[in-house]
């Protein structure tokens, strides 16, 4: 503009620009979102920025897009002009507008927080030009300007990728101080740039290289958000969107079963929040003030993690807290798919200990209306928090953070009284133990004072079994004694005797023939003098069989002894002899001292051992022991036994035989048990031989 005697223009210096430039922007990477938001206003549809970080201190920044690019009237009249509403610009059909992130006319300003030197190359369908905005020798008072260069002087670095280019713009950043930053990867800052734009509605692709050292290669990945969806609890959400939200989640706890019980997803019902939109009258600075009824709607997707202590939070979701660039507490708020405000939460004050879990991402477009007045502070980041706009947006957005707060509480609440629960059985268990380990330590005493009782009374009953044993030795070495007596080695006397009584024998046995001959033609039962006849026969040939091979004291009818040695005895020294073609086993575990008949016991053992000759046996075993008051005699051998078909109890009947024998010796055995208060039974359901129990008192 040139000044007139009517009229005289401001100018803007150098130092007005860098004034500028300086105040606006808080970091570099506000700065360079804000270049890149000139690229898609400019309809480009993939926007590339390389960012050589090799020498940190003075890296090199190239920002290219495919848009319209500027010829020399674009940036004559457009570009210098500082404070210029694109909204305006009667070149831009109404769509258009309504699609513009800049308003102001001051982001290209962002070039100038980031470096005093800068290039502006750009290229349309019928020119390309390069251009030079150079402040490191010049006065703060001089005029900036844009000075033409060659663009081939220029060292591109990206120069394969924007050599592809048909039309669109480049700014090519030199000696950026990029040292206060610190070391990001490239997926650091891809994240942090994609929380400056609402990515979901671009049209545009953003991409990034970040090179970290020298010869490191060009390689361009798209921009993407860096959400932990996952890790979510509870979720509203009026957007067209689809997030990866899990279906249950875990929510830590110190208990164990707790920690690792998976809690189901809240989804938040959108009919709930009917007032996420509306119209309202607003006072409009479009020509004079008027009031005008505009609508309004808040959308977008707003969560509650679980934690936001990434140990925790990762096993929901491995991709939370990946980078230094992800901030999980925010509420970020877009208008026009720009990033408006960081963290809009610090707008509704809320002092809940779960505020800082919440995270999403809204846009609220009626804070940039057109008609409306510029709301945006100074730094271009925050808005005016008392302006009805703000106000409307904060009431919208209260019930709902309140109602995600409040589902966090509630889960919270639960398990802390799980916890609780838990803890109280623990404590109930720890009681018990105890208490049981009190009364296993009682009863183990107990059990100590029991043993060391039992022991006494062991050593007690040790001596006393000595004592016993003792007293037993030399009862039974008395009654081994008596049987050696009794039992003695046959001499000459008593060979003399055996042939003296070799006459009574033949006669004794001649009579118990006859009683059997004789008991073959009547009825027992009718000559009850037979049966006496009989037994006092088969007792004087017992004994005289056994009076011939001892010592027998015939004036002492009965004896009071140990009855299993006198049939161990008797067995070993008298049968064994007469029978010698029998093997005899003798079994005793016990001792049992009774009043008995030699004689009788001598009948019983001679009579079912001659049975046994007679059955073609070649081994007997007898054994011997005490059932109650009782002695108890198993005789059993290995002969041919009793026909299966005869009644065991027939085998007592008198003068019935089965081994070619008289018939009385069995019924005599039986009689004499009998007398003895005594039972004798016959087994023969057995693989051989016969079987005999004998019982008596």
């Amino acid at each position: 503009m040139q000044n007139t005697h009517e009229q005289i223009f401001f100018n803007f210096s150098y130092f007005a620009l860098k004034l500028l430039g300086k105040g606006l922007y808080s970091n570099p990477w506000t700065a360079i979102s804000e270049l890149v938001a000139n690229g898609l206003d400019a309809k480009a549809t993939n926007v590339k920025i390389l960012i050589d970080m090799s020498n940190k201190e003075s890296s090199t920044i190239e920002i290219f897009d495919c848009g319209h690019g500027m010829g020399y009237h674009d940036l004559a009249n457009k570009y210098v002009l500082i404070g210029r509403n694109r909204r305006d610009d009667n070149d831009i059909d109404e769509i258009t507008k309504r699609e513009l992130m800049g308003r102001k006319g001051i982001g290209k300003l962002a070039a100038l927080y980031l470096s005093n030197c800068f290039y502006l190359i750009s290229k349309t369908e019928e020119e390309h030009s390069a251009w030079c905005l150079d402040m490191t020798n010049i006065n703060d008072s001089d005029i900036p300007s844009l000075n033409r260069i060659n663009d081939k002087s220029i060292d591109i670095k990206s120069n394969e990728e924007w050599e592809k280019l048909k039309t669109g713009t480049m700014i090519k950043l030199l000696n950026v101080d990029l040292t206060s930053i610190g070391f990001y990867t490239i997926e650091g800052l891809k994240a942090r740039l994609a929380d400056f734009y609402l990515l979901r509605e671009l049209k545009g692709r953003i991409e990034i290289s970040v090179i970290n050292s020298r010869n490191e290669p060009i390689v361009f990945s798209q921009v993407g958000k860096s959400i932990a969806f996952k890790n979510f609890y509870a979720f509203y959400n009026n957007t067209s969107m689809n997030p990866d939200l899990s279906t249950s989640v875990y929510i830590s706890s110190s208990i164990s079963s707790v920690n690792e019980t998976l809690r189901p997803v809240q989804i938040l019902d959108v009919s709930d929040f009917a007032g996420t939109s509306g119209k309202q009258k607003f006072m409009t600075e479009k020509g004079a003030l008027t009031e005008e009824e505009l609508t309004y709607e808040m959308k977008g997707w707003i969560g509650i993690h679980t934690s936001i202590q990434k140990n925790d939070a990762i096993r929901n979701d491995s991709e939370y807290l990946r980078n230094k660039a992800y901030h999980p507490n925010q509420l970020r708020l877009y208008v026009r798919n720009k990033l408006a405000v960081e963290n809009f939460l610090d707008y509704l004050k809320n002092t809940q200990v779960f505020n800082n879990y919440i995270e999403g991402e809204i846009s609220f477009d009626i804070l940039d209306s057109d008609v409306l007045g510029d709301i945006a502070t100074s730094n271009r980041q925050d808005f005016i928090a008392d302006d009805e706009r703000v106000q409307i947006l904060i009431n919208i957005l209260r019930p709902i953070i309140n109602a995600l707060i409040n589902s966090r509480v509630i889960i919270g609440k639960k398990i802390r009284a799980e916890e609780e629960t838990i803890r109280e059985e623990e404590k109930r268990e720890e009681e018990e133990a105890r208490k049981k380990a009190e009364e296993e330590k009682r009863k183990a005493e107990e059990a100590r004072k029991k043993a060391e009782k039992e022991k006494t009374e062991a050593e007690t009953a040790r001596r006393q079994a000595e004592k016993e044993s003792e007293d037993s030795k030399k009862k039974a070495n008395r009654y081994h004694e008596q049987n050696k007596v009794l039992f003695s080695t046959i001499n000459e006397d008593q060979e003399s005797f055996a042939a003296k009584v070799h006459l009574a024998k033949t006669n004794a046995l001649a009579i118990k023939n006859s009683i059997s001959t004789l008991a073959q033609k009547i009825k027992i039962n009718d000559f009850m003098e037979l049966e006496s006849i009989a037994i006092s026969s088969d007792r004087i040939l017992s004994s005289l069989k056994y009076s011939a091979l001892a010592k027998f004291n015939i004036e002492d009818e009965y004896i009071t002894e140990d009855i299993f040695i006198f049939i161990e005895q008797l067995i070993k020294s008298v049968l064994a002899r007469q029978y010698s073609e029998i093997r005899f086993n003798v079994s005793k575990a016990d001792t049992f001292s009774m009043r008995f008949s030699p004689q009788n016991i001598a009948l019983v053992f001679d009579n079912l051992v001659s049975n046994s000759k007679k059955s073609n046996s070649t081994i007997v075993n007898i054994d011997l022991s005490k059932e109650d008051t009782y002695a108890k005699f198993v005789f059993s051998d290995n002969g041919d036994g009793f026909p299966n078909n005869v009644d065991n109890q027939e085998l007592f009947e008198f003068a019935l035989s089965y081994t070619g024998g008289t018939g009385i010796g069995l019924y005599n055995v039986s009689r004499v048990v009998k007398k003895m208060r005594g039972s004798v039974i016959a087994e023969s359901n057995i693989t051989k031989g016969a079987r005999f129990t004998i019982k008596v008192k």
